[in-house]
């Protein structure tokens, strides 16, 4: 009946510029949507899990069956960690993980829980990623370094509410995801996903390849701020992640890691005990291999309990898993977004006509299932944000600089010990630490210098405000949405529904489509509707994921072989790597590797940052230094001489 679905949409219909395999993994996916494999004993064996394809709903359905535990879970996702975090394909997606021991002991007890017949909720015992601007208490084992060195060991006086809320709904708080430093505002050439503490997060899609001596990354850039926390769900990571959004900067890399994710109204979630860019714009969210996850994650987000500090009756009951559209009025923009991509060659012709066709045929197919739709939907002008008295200038960047300087003085009064206490005081930290702050990938922190420079008066701020809420809302989607009697308006992935969205204060949510021909990188769909009607939002995502077929998902991780990495296989950074090679030739050590690593501990003491000698030894010796251990470090000033040596100036 839907042709289109059949001949269109399913993934089998890709050319085959992938390896064969790509295409078996998603027929896999396809078989066991919505079930699970256990062996045939499950009492002595653990059932077939691959942290790849399963599904939080998926694993709810093993633990509530007995053949699968909470513990086994656990391990299985710590690894996966191991095995393709910081070695193997070296995504870099998680910062920190929590101590394997805590970890199991957790789990454990969530396991004793339900074997006493207890669920806590239908996520009891699933492990979770957060976002590292999201403040975890010293117990957890985690810092919150917002991706900074200045960060590093600072200690928060409790967890932020939302961590709480997860904790109490019984979820298992695995790690701490890699994110673009200080959410994006410390360079703006600043590669998305990068931070000076996690390194940059790959996307677990796309394979680096080596052209004429160079690295190429085609479109493998895994998208905004919340990059790690998408890449940590696709990439196996865990079951489900916790990002934060201002323009976008969690929606874009759900779109591109073939997630589910729901960016809500702001002001819905609370925000005390996170690291944001702006108060007006950012709101914390959730992302997952399934609709169904989704909508299981976001009702504990934003439906808090009694002991909840900020406790507020929500009307209504939790949100529905829906399996079809009825009651909903959508609305389609026309796709011209895909042009922007052409024009800066970050995608082929071919590539283009791919996307289009794929957006054309969930349209049509909708229409043909006899679907509210309304096609085509104009979508209001980026342009029209700017500010008439500065038509060339983005209105949010004054006001993001402004409320940036807030935002972080309110997140520093969370700690209860830092070692910086100001923007100015961050500044100068990178300035002391440059070797691991302003690496060659990101060398300087001009956006940190123009936030603290920034004296927009409050008046130009009000004035700003209210036209973006404006142009964004009253004049754009507000208008288009009663134009049209819309429910939801629905754009390509990339498009900028997400930052005109931001303006006007909807939510957004992000929806897989398809994956490239070109590489596997996938793409999705932006929803948004108006404020305070998130659910709608599920509504569609639940009916869709009912209706197209399943996500793309990666090739199996150890099947793509790595070419080159940033970090090598003692897991330092090339950068680091470059300066111990130079401060050892630079100065006198008297072949004493435990004295260079004295040395350099010293040095970045207050960063955080330390090396052990072992490793210290073992990359001066494969770069053909004489470097030995066990000679102490005695002796030795790091100044080309030694305390011991004689009146005569030699030195042994």
């Amino acid at each position: 009946m839907f042709k289109y679905l059949k001949q269109v949409l399913t993934p089998s219909a890709f050319e085959p510029e992938l390896p064969p395999e790509f295409f078996q993994t998603i027929h896999v996916n396809a078989a066991r949507k919505g079930s699970f494999v256990s062996s045939s004993n499950a009492s002595t064996s653990l059932p077939e899990f691959d942290p790849l394809v399963a599904s939080a709903f998926e694993l709810a359905e093993m633990l509530n069956a007995g053949v699968i535990t909470s513990v086994e879970i656990v391990e299985a996702y710590l690894h996966q960690i191991e095995q393709h975090n910081r070695r193997g394909r070296q995504l870099q997606a998680l910062i920190s993980v929590a101590p394997r021991h805590e970890l199991v002991r957790i789990a454990r007890r969530l396991d004793d829980e339900r074997s006493r017949g207890k669920r806590r909720g239908p996520l009891h015992g699933i492990p979770i990623v957060l976002k590292d601007n999201i403040m975890t208490e010293a117990g957890l084992g985690m810092d919150t370094t917002v991706g900074s060195y200045a960060f590093v060991g600072c200690t928060p006086k409790r967890n932020a509410t939302i961590v709480d809320r997860l904790i109490r709904r019984g979820l298992i708080i695995l790690g701490k995801a890699n994110l673009t430093e200080f959410c994006g505002l410390k360079n703006p050439s600043m590669p998305p996903g990068w931070s000076a503490v996690g390194g940059q997060t790959q996307s677990p899609y796309v394979a680096r390849h080596i052209a004429k001596k160079k690295l190429h990354w085609e479109l493998s850039a895994p998208g905004g701020s919340s990059t790690g926390s998408a890449v940590s769900v696709a990439a196996g990571f865990s079951a489900l992640a916790i990002g934060t959004d201002t323009l976008g900067s969690m929606i874009t890399p759900a779109n591109r890691a073939a997630l589910y994710a729901l960016k809500p109204t702001i002001g819905e979630v609370p925000m005390d005990g996170i690291f944001t860019l702006s108060k007006s714009f950012d709101s914390t969210g959730g992302m997952a291999k399934s609709a169904k996850d989704l909508v299981a994650l976001m009702d504990v987000l934003l439906s808090p309990s009694g002991k909840d500090p900020s406790f507020r009756q929500r009307s209504g009951s939790a949100f529905k898993i829906r399996t079809d559209f009825t009651g909903l009025r959508i609305g389609f923009t026309e796709p011209t977004i895909w042009r922007s991509w052409r024009k800066s060659a970050r995608i082929n012709a071919d590539a283009e006509r791919f996307m289009l066709q794929k957006y054309d045929m969930v349209v049509q197919s909708l229409i043909e299932m006899g679907v509210d739709i309304v096609y085509p939907v104009p979508l209001p002008s980026q342009s029209s944000l700017n500010h008439p008295s500065q038509p060339d200038q983005n209105s949010f960047e004054p006001l993001v600089y402004a409320e940036f300087k807030e935002c972080l003085a309110e997140f520093v009064r969370q700690f209860r010990w830092t070692k910086v206490h100001s923007l100015a005081e961050i500044i100068n930290f990178n300035k002391e630490h440059e070797e691991l702050t302003l690496p060659a990938a990101c060398p300087h922190q001009s956006d940190l210098l123009a936030a603290l420079q920034s004296h927009t008066s409050k008046e130009t701020l009000r004035s700003l405000r209210e036209h973006l809420a404006n142009a964004g809302g009253r004049s754009g989607l507000d208008a288009v949405f009663a134009a049209h009697e819309l429910d939801i308006l629905i754009a390509p992935g990339d498009s900028a529904l997400c930052t005109i969205a931001a303006a006007a204060s909807y939510p957004t949510a992000a929806c897989p489509l398809s994956a490239l021909k070109l590489n596997g990188q996938p793409f999705g769909l932006t929803l948004t509707s108006p404020p305070h009607t998130d659910a709608r939002l599920l509504h569609f995502l639940t009916a869709y994921e009912a209706t197209f077929p399943p996500r793309a998902i990666p090739l199996p991780l150890s099947s793509v072989p790595l070419q080159v990495s940033a970090v090598d296989e003692l897991g330092v950074d090339k950068g680091i790597e470059a300066v111990i090679l130079r401060e050892w030739d630079a100065r006198r050590w008297g072949c004493s590797a435990d004295a260079l690593t004295a040395w350099l501990n010293r040095r970045w003491k207050k960063s955080g940052y330390e090396v052990d000698p072992e490793t210290v030894c073992e990359v001066l010796r494969r770069n053909g230094r004489m470097a030995v251990r066990g000679l102490g470090e005695e002796g030795f000033d790091g100044k080309g001489s030694s305390f011991g040596s004689s009146s005569n100036g030699s030195s042994w």
